[in-house]
């Protein structure tokens, strides 16, 4: 994290709902030569998501950057008027390829966003774009791995809750039958 000068003196250039919005501002600014503070943000992180959003995060810079700042901001929340939103899982973008075949991707993986061209571009259950590694991890029943590993993480821990109890019981009994 990178800090401006002790000596100038730091202006709150923005108040941020998060942490996350406060890291994104800071990224602009020092992406363009700007040192800032980001003020509250390690105590709202060690104070949690109850006592965390009482406190206020807010963004310092130098007084002298403040002008540039301001413009910088006002210029990123600016969005061009013909810009339209790209539909889930497209790319138009020349410098997203396909990290298999190396040609120009025309989708993402609708599991792990990984570029995909027309080749390896698998098509879902449900339509959606998957890459050959996330279409392999389907098992043949349509349960993915995590789901089974979760089901069997859930039994180990009813197993340890409730297996004792479970031995007990059935001490017992044995032992009424047998005496």
């Amino acid at each position: 994290m990178s800090q401006p000068e002790a000596s100038s003196d730091l202006v709150v250039l923005k108040g941020c709902g998060d942490s996350a919005e406060a890291a994104m501002v800071r990224a602009l600014l020092e992406s363009h030569g700007i040192e800032c503070v980001v003020q509250g943000e390690n105590h709202r992180a060690m104070l949690g998501a109850v006592m965390g959003g009482y406190i206020e995060v807010n963004v310092l810079v130098a007084s002298e950057d403040l002008e540039r700042a301001q413009a910088l901001l006002e210029a990123s929340a600016e969005a061009p008027e013909n810009a339209r939103p790209a539909s889930p899982g497209a790319t138009d973008s020349e410098e997203a390829v396909c990290p298999v075949h190396g040609q120009r991707s025309t989708a993402t993986c609708a599991r792990c966003g990984t570029f995909l061209c027309e080749e390896c571009d698998v098509q879902g259950a449900q339509g959606s774009s998957l890459c050959e590694d996330c279409a392999e991890r389907k098992v043949a029943g349509g349960e993915s791995r995590r789901d089974s590993r979760r089901r069997l993480a859930a039994w180990a821990v009813l197993l340890f809750l409730f297996g004792p109890v479970i031995l007990m019981v059935l001490s017992v009994l044995l032992r009424r039958l047998m005496g």
